[in-house]
Parts: C-alpha cells; sequence; structure tokens
C-alpha cells in the first residue's frame, strides 16, 4: 500500500511543474494487463484465509508474480524510468526468493511500525536468520503515522522510477511561442531585397 500510495504522490507531483497528466494515457504499453493480473492476484492471496492453500503454493504463487512482473518490464524497457523499476523490483524479489517467498523485515523496523508479528504467510514478516536482510523491509512509518508500514530500499527505487516515468512523459511540449522565429538583421533584409 505504502508504494501504491508513494508512487501516486510522486506521479500527481507532476502538476506542481505544469504537468499534463492526460499524456499518460497516449502512452503505448506493452501487454499491460499482464501488471493488473498481478495487482489483483497478488492482492487475492494475501486476502484470501491462510488456510485456503499451503504456504508452498502461497510463495510460489507469490514468486510468480514478481515473474510476471519482470516480464512486463523487459517488454517495456523502452519506457523512462523502467530500468530503476525493474532494479528495485529485482532487489524485491531476490529478497523474496532467498526467504522463502517472504520479505524479510527487520525486527526493529517491524516494532516501530507498531506491527504484530504473522504466525502463517504474509508478503513481509519478519523472519529468523534473514537471508539479503539489508534488501529486506528494514525502514518503518512509525506506528501513529498515517500508513504506518515498513518498507525496503527496493520499494524506495521502485517509487523514485515511477515518478521519473511520470514527470518524463507528462512534461508540457514547447508552446508555439516558446521558440521565437530568428530576426534577420536590418542590413541583411535591405540587401535581400536589392538583390531580388
Amino acid at each position: 500500500m505504502i508504494i501504491v500510495v508513494a508512487t501516486a504522490v510522486g506521479m500527481l507531483s507532476v502538476k506542481l511543474v505544469g504537468g499534463q497528466l492526460k499524456r499518460m494515457a497516449m502512452i503505448d504499453l506493452r501487454f499491460l494487463w499482464v501488471i493488473w493480473v498481478t495487482i489483483v492476484v497478488q492482492t487475492l492471496i494475501f486476502q484470501m484465509p491462510s488456510t485456503l492453500l499451503s504456504d508452498f503454493w502461497y510463495q510460489v504463487i507469490h514468486l510468480g508474480t514478481y515473474v510476471a512482473a519482470f516480464v512486463f518490464l523487459w517488454l517495456n524497457r523502452h519506457i523512462p524510468g523502467a530500468v530503476a523499476i525493474g532494479a528495485g523490483a529485482a532487489m524485491n524479489g531476490a529478497a523474496i526468493a532467498a526467504n522463502g517467498g517472504v520479505m524479510p523485515a527487520s525486527p526493529a523496523a517491524w516494532a516501530r511500525a507498531g506491527l504484530p508479528v504473522f504466525e502463517n504467510f504474509e508478503n513481509s514478516n519478519v523472519v529468523a536468520d534473514a537471508k539479503l536482510a539489508v534488501l529486506g523491509d528494514i525502514f518503518a512509518i512509525p506506528a501513529g503515522w498515517p500508513l504506518a508500514n515498513v518498507f525496503s530500499i527496493g520499494d524506495v527505487i521502485i517509487v523514485l522510477g515511477g515518478t521519473y516515468f511520470a514527470h518524463t512523459m507528462c512534461r508540457r511540449p514547447p508552446t508555439s511561442n516558446a521558440w521565437p522565429a530568428p530576426q534577420v538583421p536590418p542590413a541583411l533584409s535591405h540587401s535581400a531585397q536589392h538583390t531580388a
């Protein structure tokens, strides 16, 4: 949720510099449905009862959504910011894959955010002897603040990539008055008339 809100704020900030958000509607993204499917699947697996599937299948599906997201980013790698978003997602994916499909969270960050330690499979959780812990959720929005939660360096890079994408694609194009026609020096103008 933090990533979605932060990216949305970054994209909306283009209005502050005169950008036009409607220009994003004209961007040709390949296989856009893939990213929507990954969002829906991730939402479903973390909302459904934990007893519906075994932890193994939750982990497989979770990692599968990251694979699908990488395919989408690869197909759209020409889009500004795609490389940064892919790098951030790769960091998150590496941490998740190294810890059995769970994003490892720093116990200190988890406590600072005031979150309970879950017994069942979750997207992010405190993991004993976490691997690639530095790529896990090591930052926190403190408890009592809006959207209190934990997040990773990969999340930060994804948000920056999304913001860069929005600002690059939504910049106001130069107006017809932005580049005035060059003025012809009077002497040159008189000479041209005389020659004619």
